[in-house]
């Protein structure tokens, strides 16, 4: 592991994706480097925008952040209690506790240990609350995009046919982004003179 984090948790998040459509996001760390590109003001919590900045980009973004870690690596979210009545979210998967936004209090030291679940549908009773987390989603799921895309590129590249069969479905339906027929049509050829059955039935389609 030569990369150092200073999220909480982050030497032990060695957890995989649950959900087949984050299967390139191998472990929390990774979705944080994505993160890290997606938050910004407009998903930081109304009452913190003010002091949000790229330098505290984890500012104001625990709860949505923490049910969008679960919708990829399942397990719990759990809350730290706050002034105010509110609570600090974080993750615990497998027995394994993490949270990616916990750089926002600094050198203030958290405990993780016997504080209350968190229930998505309470946090998202609050409209703007769930907008945001539908933002921050919608900007990682684009991310997601490029990364298979490339992922799969790179497999097909080297010999992998199910990557290139991966390929030629996700350019004929547009799952990287705009449809791309011609390119559907030069991975299912490939894939398909090397056995795919899926790559052969697309053929007939395109």
């Amino acid at each position: 592991m030569s990369k150092e984090y200073k999220f909480y948790g982050w030497n032990n998040a060695d957890v995989k994706p649950v959900n087949e459509a984050y299967e390139v996001i191998d472990n929390p760390r990774v979705l944080y480097d994505i993160l890290s590109e997606v938050w910004c003001r407009q998903t930081c919590a109304p009452r913190m925008r003010d002091d949000w900045s790229k330098d505290n980009m984890t500012l104001g973004q625990c709860s949505i952040t923490a049910f969008l870690v679960q919708d990829i690596f399942g397990g719990k979210v759990y809350g730290i209690p706050r002034d105010g009545g509110n609570f600090h979210c974080y993750n615990v998967v497998d027995g394994c506790t993490f949270d990616l936004t916990s750089e926002q209090f600094g050198d203030e030291v958290l405990s993780y240990e016997d504080n209350p679940e968190q229930l998505r549908d309470d946090h998202f009773s609050k409209q703007e609350k769930y907008d945001r987390y539908l933002f921050l989603k919608e900007e990682l799921d684009k991310k997601i995009k490029k990364l298979k895309l490339m992922k799969y590129v790179d497999a097909a590249a080297k010999g992998s046919i199910d990557a290139a069969e991966k390929l030629s479905l996700g350019y004929y339906d547009g799952s990287f982004g705009e449809k791309n027929l011609s390119k559907a049509k030069k991975w299912a050829l490939y894939a398909s003179k090397h056995g795919s059955s899926a790559a052969k039935e697309l053929l007939k389609k395109i």
